[in-house]
Order: C-alpha cells, then sequence, then structure tokens
C-alpha cells in the first residue's frame, strides 16, 4: 500500500493509504447504502403523492389532501437538519462507518413500519399523526446519510479520483429514485389501483426489509476512513468537541454559501419528481403508470448527467463543472415546461429527461465539493450543514411554491421560480472559487 503524505499538515505518514482497489470498493458500498436508504425515503414520497391523501386525509378536498400528503413530506425536511447534525456530531467525533449503519437502522425500522400503520378509515386521527412521526423518524435518518456516504468515498479516493468516486453516493440518491419508482410501476401494472390504494402500497414499504439487511452487511463490512483515523491519531480531530459549533465560528462564510449553492439541485429535483409527477396524475390527466414510466427514464438521464459532469469535475474543476449544470438548467427549463403542458405521456416524459439531466450533472460535484470546504474535524458537520440548510430552503418548500405559483399565475411562473433560485446558486458557487487544490488531508 502507499502511505499518505504528511507533508502540509497531511495526516501522519505512518497511515496507510487506501489502494484503487479499496477506493472502488467503498465508493460501491456507499452506491449500495445510499441506493437502499432514498428508496426508503422516495417510495413515501411517491406514495403520499398517489396515495396517502385518500387514506390518511380523506375528510379534505382534493387540492387540500394533496397539500396534507405533501406536509408530511416537509415533515423530514424538519426533521433531517436535525437528525443530521446529531449523525455528524458523532461522525465527527467517533467516526464515519458508525454513524451510516445507525443510519440505515434508523431508516429501515421507521419505513417498515409506515408498512403496517393503521389508514384514518381504521384508527381516524391516530394515523396520520403516527405516520407524521414516523416520517419525521426517516427524515432523521437520511439527514445524515447524504454526508457520511459522501465522506467515507471521498476520503478514501485519492486526488484524481476523488469527485468519480465520491459521486457514487449521489448515484445512490438517483437508484433510490429509480428503484422506488420500478417497484411502484410495476405494482400499478399489476394491480387495479383499487386494490393497490386499498392495501398493495404497502408492499414496497414491507420489501424494504431485505435491502436493509443487505445494505447493513456491507456497511459493517468496511473499514474506517483513512483520513479520520490519521486526524485521531495525530490528535487532529480531538479539539472539536462541538463539531457544528467550531464550524459556524470559523467556517460560517462557507457554510452559508455552500447553502445557497445546494438550493438549486434540491428545488429543481423536487419541483421535477415530485411536483410534476403530482401534476401529470391531477391537471394532465396522464395515466399513474405513464407518469412513472416518465420519472424512470428522467432518472437515467439525471444519472448520465451526474456520471458525466463528475469526469468534468475531476478533470476540469469542481467549480466548472458545477456552472456548467446550473447553465443548462436555465437553458432547458422552459423548454421541458412547454413539453410537459402538452399533456402528451410521450412529450412529458421528454420535458421531465431534459431538466433531469442538467440537474444530475449539477449535483455531481456538489459531494467532493463541499466535503473539500472543510477539514477533517468538521467536515461532517460542515457538509450536513450546507446540504440540510439547502434542503429547507430548496426541497423542503420548493412543491408548496410550485403549487402556489401554478395555481396564480400558470406553469411558466414555476419556471420562473427555478431560474431565480439557479441564478442564486450560481452566484454562490462562483464565490466560493475552486476547491480541489486545497489540501484534503489537513
Amino acid at each position: 500500500m502507499t502511505r499518505i503524505d504528511a507533508s502540509d499538515g497531511g495526516p501522519d505518514a505512518a497511515t496507510p493509504a487506501p489502494t484503487p482497489e479499496e477506493a472502488s470498493r467503498v465508493a460501491k458500498a456507499a452506491f449500495i447504502g445510499t441506493t437502499i436508504e432514498w428508496y426508503d425515503f422516495y417510495i413515501y414520497a411517491s406514495t403520499a403523492t398517489l396515495v396517502f391523501g385518500t387514506q390518511f386525509f380523506p375528510a379534505m378536498s382534493p387540492v387540500a389532501a394533496t397539500l396534507a400528503s405533501f406536509a408530511t413530506i416537509a415533515v423530514a425536511f424538519i426533521a433531517r437538519p436535525i437528525g443530521g447534525l446529531i449523525f455528524a456530531h458523532y461522525g465527527d467525533r467517533v467516526g464515519r462507518k458508525t454513524t451510516l449503519i445507525a443510519s440505515l437502522m434508523l431508516m429501515g425500522i421507521s419505513t417498515m413500519l409506515v408498512g403496517v400503520l393503521p389508514t384514518y378509515a381504521t384508527a381516524g386521527a391516530l394515523a396520520p399523526a403516527l405516520l407524521v412521526l414516523l416520517r419525521f423518524v426517516q427524515g432523521a435518518a437520511v439527514g445524515g446519510e447524504w454526508g457520511g456516504a459522501v465522506l467515507m468515498a471521498s476520503e478514501f479516493a485519492p486526488p484524481g479520483r476523488r469527485a468519480r468516486l465520491s459521486s457514487w453516493a449521489q448515484q445512490g440518491v438517483t437508484a433510490g429514485l429509480a428503484l422506488s419508482t420500478a417497484v411502484l410501476l410495476t405494482v400499478t401494472l399489476l394491480v387495479p389501483k383499487e386494490i393497490y390504494v386499498e392495501w398493495v402500497w404497502r408492499l414496497p414499504f414491507l420489501s424494504s426489509a431485505v435491502l436493509i439487511v443487505v445494505g447493513l452487511v456491507m456497511r459493517l463490512r468496511l473499514d474506517e476512513s483513512p483520513i479520520f483515523k490519521a486526524g485521531k491519531k495525530s490528535g487532529d480531530t480531538a479539539g472539536a468537541r462541538l463539531p457544528i459549533a467550531t464550524v459556524l465560528r470559523e467556517s460560517w462564510r462557507s457554510v452559508v454559501l455552500a447553502t445557497l449553492a445546494y438550493v438549486t439541485v434540491s428545488a429543481t429535483f423536487y419541483v421535477a419528481f415530485v411536483f410534476f409527477l403530482s401534476h401529470a396524475t391531477g391537471p394532465l390527466k396522464i395515466s399513474q403508470a405513464a407518469a412513472l414510466t416518465a420519472v424512470l427514464l428522467s432518472a437515467g438521464a439525471y444519472s448520465i448527467g451526474l456520471r458525466l459532469s463528475a469526469g468534468v469535475a475531476d478533470t476540469r474543476g469542481r467549480r466548472t463543472a458545477l456552472l456548467l449544470g446550473f447553465g443548462g438548467i436555465l437553458v432547458v427549463v422552459f423548454p421541458s415546461i412547454a413539453l410537459i403542458e402538452t399533456g402528451s405521456p410521450v412529450l412529458f416524459a421528454v420535458g421531465l429527461a431534459l431538466l433531469a439531466f442538467p440537474v444530475g450533472c449539477a449535483y455531481a460535484p456538489i459531494g467532493v465539493y463541499f466535503a473539500e470546504l472543510f477539514p477533517t474535524a468538521t467536515r461532517y458537520s460542515g457538509i450536513t450543514a450546507a446540504n440540510q440548510g439547502g434542503s429547507l430552503l430548496g426541497a423542503a418548500v420548493a412543491p408548496f411554491i410550485a403549487i402556489a405559483l401554478f395555481s396564480a399565475v400558470g406553469m411558466y411562473a414555476v419556471g420562473a421560480y427555478v431560474v431565480l433560485v439557479t441564478l442564486i446558486s450560481a452566484a454562490a458557487v462562483w464565490a466560493l472559487g475552486e476547491t480541489r487544490h486545497l489540501n484534503f488531508e489537513r
């Protein structure tokens, strides 16, 4: 094995660096684990859009029930920063591996319990209350997942492949969306809608038990991050007793700008895959099967954009890849909306995929970009604060803003909202500058 250079503030020279094979294995494990966690997270979001209004909020009007279902999705975004900062604290103090195992278990248990919840018809007001509670737990778990997975992949990766290997954690987010959509599509095609709404919607939640076991086995076999271990050995990570306080005191500018940089990725993702899905099966009257097929194809376009952009981030720089992604969103957002608004299932799929591609391009470098902004002792807390702050300002409110704008003005107002947040994020990235030249082992 090679050894990590101890010069320029790096870790102890006696610490062995991971081989390329080890780095690749950790990246793939991050991908599998993140896929499983986000499968659980998105299976809820998709089911909330399609089912929960009638099962848990039947006394409301259709619009109010849809908004109530979206509200249960938003609960997770309140929980995500709380859970994220708790997991990040222990991830910076105890280790990345332990927190990843804990987050996966918490997500798995809460997801399976959603699958056995009584509905409003059986339990009355208790049913939506329990639904909100379990969604809160899901949010807390996923809040700690992304940062840990990105750091494990990044801290094992050699500098020249750091963006590509760390982006496998982001690929897991997309794969989780694709897997949850494929499961829902299969159920939709094989099961009559009445039976699906009555009880079959529970099966995707219960099936996550198998995935959780697979993910736990893989994560238990991983080693701890070599950069984190080196920092613990040298004492470099011992001083940050409250890592988030240290981050906010010493790196507040990076946290604020990174939060704004993340808003576009999180907001546009949820506009595309939550609001547009609801819009398709509602006002556009596109069948559920056709809408889910469009989401599945768009997840593929998103994934392609992500892989291509990760390569650009390694060869041309993180900021360059991000700005190219943001530029792509600005170019395609209105043509995408024009295609979506035709009401044609085929053109809906094309429009959704056209928007998903540059959003994937923008997402690819985010993980490594954020990780390189912060030192090892507070890195988990730093990237989690930026990620969750951006999610609160973006994804948590994006479906509500989109519904309000569409109802009051029309769909092109939703496009104007996407343009606005994209310009804000691009300005934040420009202010942050490039990071690949920074010493990652500090």
